[in-house]
């Protein structure tokens, strides 16, 4: 599989658009947003990242909107937090890996955070559209 960084720009931002796309159609606006007001600012923003899947910002301000929002939604279904082994068990030294915290969350919760990823994973692919747009551009300029 392709890295984002090997993969042509046209199919880059395809994938971009494809994506932001499929999130905004399953975002639960109605179900996150604590007013009609914070509700409106959701939809305006969900509409401007759908036209152009924000490419055309400079900014990333609908998507820390989007993380605070739900942020905030994630926080209200935490049950607690555990810790897990991440790693494997060598006969000759030992365990050998890392004790992380996860977070305990309730199924709404979990629904949540899988918003939360995936909108972490569109800035992501975002950013790297962004900064290879600004690179064409640079040296097709020259």
């Amino acid at each position: 599989m392709q890295t984002y960084y090997q993969m042509p720009l046209d199919e880059l931002c395809s994938l971009l658009i494809g994506m932001t796309r499929g999130f905004i159609d399953h975002f639960p606006a109605n179900e996150i947003a604590a007013d009609a007001l914070e509700r409106g600012s959701l939809r305006r923003t969900l509409e401007a990242m759908r036209a152009c899947a924000g490419l055309s910002r400079r900014d990333d301000t609908d998507v820390d909107l989007l993380s605070a929002v739900l942020d905030r939604e994630r926080e209200r279904e935490l049950l607690g937090t555990f810790m897990v082994f991440d790693g494997r068990d060598d006969p000759d030294l030992g365990a050998v890996g890392e004790v992380r915290e996860v977070l305990d969350l309730t199924d709404r919760g979990q629904a949540i955070d899988a918003c939360v990823r995936s909108l972490r994973r569109i800035a992501h692919i975002r950013s790297i559209c962004r900064a290879r747009i600004d690179a064409e551009k640079l040296l097709l300029g020259r």
